[in-house]
């Protein structure tokens, strides 16, 4: 927990931020020598205790100071163990990348960084020292940043980087670009244009000239990571970054794997688009996050018939030509059965959750074509739906390679072949017709709707909740039996309470912040935060409870972070009621 750093924006793990020094740094960032003070090894000393003597610019100011450090090999346990120390002003410690329990301070500088070459023990340090550390406080890792690895080092979480490693890359012949390092004399033409680059072009290999455009490639590489963040599109970015080298593909891949590091700092909603390009895509979090959901939060309503449908290029699915065509097939069926649409890489998407992010808000390369993990995934959430939901009658308007998909599993269906074509037409309207025959007709449509958002976002019994007693609905809104409102899902696909629909859902314990003796006004600051939902992540809608106010907001961080934190917006307050 520091006053010395805030976290202003974040992308997943990625973050930007404010390290509040002699100058205020905007993170993530490069920093040099005259950003702090290190007093370096305590083995430079005579004792520990002149070691451990305040430095000079220390008192009162707000220089950074990285205390003193024991040297220690990257698999090798530090066997000293320094006094604690505080300062006036900002502080860093060196932290082991495996091992201990770091003490308190401002920055985190990771030891034995320039080391970490393996994508496992990369991966390993990164991980742990983030979950050992305060989420508030900023992460320093010298000697390892490339053009090439930068963007995946911004997207694991890491605030500070230097230039030393491209530096001392210069004086070996080593010229960086995003695409990777190579060799100086190996360009017949160098690729960059810079005034560094038409310099060496010139007068030939000199290591001061390399060095100037190795720094400009990162210097050119964070402003675009920067950006990446803004942009919420880090993720894609880095997918494309890594295919640089096998390492950082590993690297992403093995990430990937620390499913609870990734989750719980990733976003319920993101404003871009999520573009699942390579086959990593599949593990994203966001991807993960909203199958897990469909089959332990959702419940589908009581139906006899489950018709399965094809995805299509456009969303919400209900908007397509292909969509379109669909509901005037099924007719006056529709109110007997229920749409559950296939698709990679969410693999189901039940039709009443096809605004809910990211299924309003992705695309894949279309081919055609499942290749074996795309199947697999389709089919272990497929049987595990089918399992916790019982139909009669199954129809699966379905072609080409997902049909096959589909029968192969043996499931038994009536299978129509899929299409748009006025036969196709005519071979689903004739199948669901038969199979709804003697279905059990399903209630309104628009409260089932309701009733499976709530669910989503808000857990197994939140839409029961809101819409117990006499509801109406009006426009995208659900209103009480008086017309309070009670909930309105947004256009984005999120959901929006008004304080009446927190009341409701407050008995269920869930999404709740509590704060302090005080009546919020604007935003609700992390230091007002006494406890919350370790559920909520950044997007989600949650319901503020205190001694003096009741209301709702969107959190704009994981419940986790809240606690834990004394600096930043932990909730935009939307409405707040004084008690």
């Amino acid at each position: 927990m520091t006053k010395y750093f805030e976290v202003i924006r974040r992308d997943g793990p990625a973050r930007l931020g404010k390290l509040f020094v002699e100058k205020t740094i905007q993170t993530p960032a490069i920093i040099s020598k005259d950003d702090y003070l290190c007093k370096g090894s305590v083995f430079c000393f005579g004792s520990t205790e002149e070691a451990m003597e305040p430095a000079p610019t220390s008192n009162g100011n707000k220089k950074l100071v990285i205390l003193p450090y024991v040297p220690s090999a990257l698999h090798v346990e530090q066997l000293i163990e320094l006094p604690i120390q505080e300062l006036n002003g900002p502080k860093g410690i060196v932290v082991h990348p495996f091992y201990g329990k770091p003490a308190s301070a401002d920055v985190y500088v990771m030891g034995s960084a320039g080391s970490l070459k393996n994508p496992r023990d990369l991966i390993g340090a990164v991980v742990g020292v983030r979950n050992r550390i305060p989420s508030d406080t900023a992460l320093y890792v010298p000697a390892l940043a490339t053009p090439s690895n930068l963007a995946f080092l911004v997207y694991l979480g890491i605030d500070l980087i230097d230039t030393t490693r491209v530096v001392a890359d210069a004086y070996f012949g080593r010229y960086h670009t995003r695409d990777g390092v190579r060799s100086l004399a190996d360009f017949d033409e160098l690729p960059c244009k810079c005034q560094f680059c038409q310099r060496l072009a010139k007068e030939g290999e000199d290591a001061k000239t390399l060095a100037g455009h190795n720094v400009l490639e990162l210097e050119e590489e964070l402003a675009v990571a920067r950006e990446m963040v803004r942009r919420e599109t880090i993720r894609e970015y880095v997918e494309r970054q890594v295919r640089v080298t096998p390492e950082l593909t590993a690297a992403l891949r093995l990430i990937d794997r620390e499913h609870i590091y990734i989750e719980h700092r990733t976003p319920q909603h993101r404003r871009s688009t999520l573009y699942a390009n390579t086959a990593e895509s599949l593990n994203r979090v966001e991807i993960t996050r909203f199958a897990e959901r469909v089959l332990s939060r959702y419940t589908a309503p009581k139906s006899d018939v489950l018709l399965l449908l094809p995805c299509s290029a456009r969303k919400p699915y209900s908007t397509s030509r292909s969509h379109r065509f669909f509901t005037m097939a099924t007719g006056s069926s529709r109110r007997y059965l229920h749409e559950l649409i296939l698709t990679s890489p969410l693999a189901l998407v039940p039709r009443e959750l096809e605004e809910v992010y990211p299924a309003a808000s992705y695309d894949v390369p279309v081919t055609g074509h499942w290749d074996l993990e795309e199947r697999a995934w389709l089919l272990r959430c497929l049987g595990s739906y089918l399992e916790k939901n019982r139909y009669t009658r199954i129809v699966a308007h379905l072609d080409g390679e997902l049909e096959q998909t589909v029968k192969d599993h043996g499931i038994d269906a009536v299978y129509t072949g899929g299409g748009t074509s006025d036969s196709a037409l005519t071979r689903l309207s004739d199948a669901v017709r038969e199979a709804c025959q003697g279905a059990v007709r399903l209630g309104d449509m628009r409260l089932g709707r309701y009733r499976a958002v709530a669910d989503y976002y808000f857990g197994s019994g939140a839409g029961d909740a809101l819409l117990a007693g006499k509801v109406k609905v009006k426009g995208r809104e659900i209103q009480n039996e008086k017309g309070k409102p009670l909930v309105m899902i947004t256009p984005n696909g999120t959901i929006a309470l008004s304080p009446e629909g927190a009341r409701r859902l407050e008995p269920l314990g869930n999404y709740i912040v509590n704060i302090g003796d005080f009546l919020p006004k604007g935003s609700l600051l992390a230091p007002g935060v006494v406890d919350a939902d370790e559920q909520i992540r950044p997007g989600d809608e949650v319901i503020i409870r205190g001694e003096k106010a009741f209301g709702v907001g969107r959190a704009k961080m994981s419940g986790w972070e809240m606690v834990e934190s004394k600096r930043g917006v932990a909730v935009e307050l939307k409405q707040i009621e004084k008690i």
